[in-house]
């Protein structure tokens, strides 16, 4: 029963079990009860995870995410900021403001696969216009770094959106603004692609 949990947590980037009641719309003592008991509601599990091949959700076996099932309230966790360990985003650290719940279809944007994408609350002005503060961008993490795209940048201990320029067969991440220096991905100092831009979500003013 224990993997089952697990599972949806891994589905979902839940973390908690606390996390996992609340999505699936039950009380956390409820949720423990029926972890005590060794019973969990496989009904409503199989009802809120419409999404998931019901026998990767109940068994491990197989794609994780149906071809042709339900794709509705797919949720995308949003991180506040990130915190960065040799160079990767640790997401179970990271301050999580909440998820946002969409309706993201298989085809939109060639994407089979929803697990990939976060949203990151853009603290600075990097990219104005396109992304102000506040922004909260989302991020495919499955891309790799490519010209005239932005993408989510880590440093040692700071992740930030940068647009990247093709110059002499290297990648250089612009200066934020105009301000500062580009940086070589590369070569100047350890930096790696986190992600790529796909959207920009903006509260109506």
């Amino acid at each position: 029963m224990n993997e089952i949990l697990e599972r949806i947590k891994e589905a979902y980037h839940l973390e908690t079990d606390a996390e996992v009641a609340d999505f699936l719309d039950i009380k956390p003592s409820t949720l423990s009860m029926q972890k005590n008991r060794g019973r969990l509601d496989l009904e409503r599990i199989i009802e809120r995870c419409s999404d998931l091949n019901k026998n990767w959700l109940l068994d491990g076996e197989g794609r994780k995410r149906t071809v042709d099932g339900a794709y509705t309230q797919t949720p995308i966790p949003i991180y506040t900021s990130l915190d960065i360990k040799d160079l990767k985003p640790d997401f179970k650290n990271s301050p999580k403001a909440g998820d946002i719940y969409t309706d993201i279809s298989n085809g939109l944007g060639g994407l089979s696969e929803r697990d990939n994408l976060i949203g990151y609350v853009n603290s600075g002005n990097e990219m104005a216009p396109i992304i102000k503060e506040n922004d909260i961008a989302v991020i495919n993490l499955d891309e790799e770094p490519v010209h005239d795209e932005i993408f989510l940048i880590a440093s040692s201990h700071e992740a930030s959106l940068r647009r990247l320029q093709k110059e002499q067969n290297k990648l250089i991440a612009e200066s934020q603004n105009g301000k500062g220096t580009p940086i070589d991905i590369d070569v100047d100092e350890p930096h790696r692609c986190i992600g790529k831009l796909l959207w920009v979500i903006r509260r109506v003013q």
